[in-house]
């Protein structure tokens, strides 16, 4: 399934951690992050508009990667979002590590709320 189709058929629980908090993502930091899901096997890495995007699966689930580019405020930030079925329906569970300020956080979790919002009217 691919990434444009899973972004029309979701409905988002969202989670974010900081640097100081226990991670939601699995990985101390973000870096960690990044190097370990280049190394695992079956991932597949792109970059999208200066975004490091890494597809991957757990159990038989999608998840799908989100890294900021170094120039984004959020830097350095993941996202991980993956792709949960329930009573026949499509769900996307959000999690995600940011290790800037909080301001900047905050701002990335709007701005991937929003973008999930406005994917889920069209």
């Amino acid at each position: 399934m691919k990434i444009g189709t899973l972004l029309l058929i979701f409905s988002l629980f969202g989670f974010y951690a900081y640097a100081n908090e226990q991670s939601s993502i699995g990985y101390k930091t973000v870096e960690l992050a990044l190097e370990a899901l280049k190394n695992k096997q079956g991932t597949e890495l792109s970059v999208q508009g200066g975004w490091t995007i890494v597809e991957d699966k757990e159990e038989s689930n999608m998840v799908l990667w989100s890294f900021t580019p170094s120039a984004h405020p959020a830097y350095p930030a993941a996202v991980k979002r993956k792709v949960l079925e329930r009573d026949g329906k499509v769900y996307i569970q959000m999690s995600a590590l940011c290790q800037a300020k909080k301001a900047a956080c905050d701002k990335l979790m709007q701005e991937f709320e929003q973008l999930n919002k406005n994917i889920m009217k069209n």
